[in-house]
């Protein structure tokens, strides 16, 4: 039932992209420059997993705490990790995968700043880092999945990869209206994606009623 929503919302997110693209200006161009950077960094020297992997137990202890689980083991070793909790669900389980946790620190850290200084001096150096950040994160959660884990199998992999899929796009959304509030506005984008899936299901359905009369009449 996802699946026409989420072409939506692709499609759209889409044109988001090369909207908010085209409004790049001098004060943009350092996050361009730390996602170029990051990109570079994995092609030129290596994956840096074992911080990955420890954002992503992370997440996974503070999706738990949200859901009201307690930690009883929090494990990183190397490119390994494991988080034993007293409960699960779906948000426990996929949180690491939708849940770009050093960017939310990252724009967390910058705005906490602003109660002992004036953020603006360093508005570049957040916007190449908030780059770098959210290219390192979507990077290797892509390998990561491309590669197989546990997590994808628990819910099925293919109800799992449509629901991250779908959450991860909300997510980009939000944390660029985060990063650039000035830039964009998210009730637009959600609204446009909230008519235009009306819309499809419309479609669809239209479609199948005709294919249904079609086959009764034969």
């Amino acid at each position: 039932m996802l699946i026409p929503l989420l072409i939506v919302l692709v499609y759209d997110f889409f044109k988001f992209l090369f909207l908010f693209a085209g409004q790049t200006n001098t004060n943009i161009v350092p996050f361009w420059l730390g996602i170029a950077t990051y990109i570079l960094f994995q092609v030129i020297f290596f994956k840096p997993m074992s911080t990955y992997v420890f954002g992503h137990e992370l997440t996974h202890a503070l999706a738990g705490l949200l859901s009201g689980a307690q930690i009883k083991k929090f494990k990183v070793s190397g490119n390994k990790g494991s988080v034993t909790l007293t409960k699960d669900n779906i948000f426990i389980t996929l949180a690491p995968y939708f849940i770009p946790i050093y960017p939310i620190i990252i724009i967390l850290i910058y705005f906490a700043l602003a109660w002992f200084m004036d953020i603006t001096k360093i508005y570049s150096w957040f916007l190449f880092f908030s780059g770098i950040s959210l290219a390192f994160y979507y990077a290797l959660t892509f390998y990561a999945i491309k590669v197989g884990q546990e997590d994808m199998r628990i819910y099925g992999k293919f109800f799992s990869f449509i629901f991250v899929c779908f959450i991860n796009i909300i997510m980009v959304v939000l944390v660029l209206a985060w990063i650039f509030p000035n830039n964009i506005e998210v009730k637009p984008f959600f609204t446009k994606v909230f008519n235009d899936g009306i819309n499809f299901y419309k479609y669809i359905f239209i479609g199948v009623s005709k294919c249904w009369v079609s086959l009764k009449t034969r």
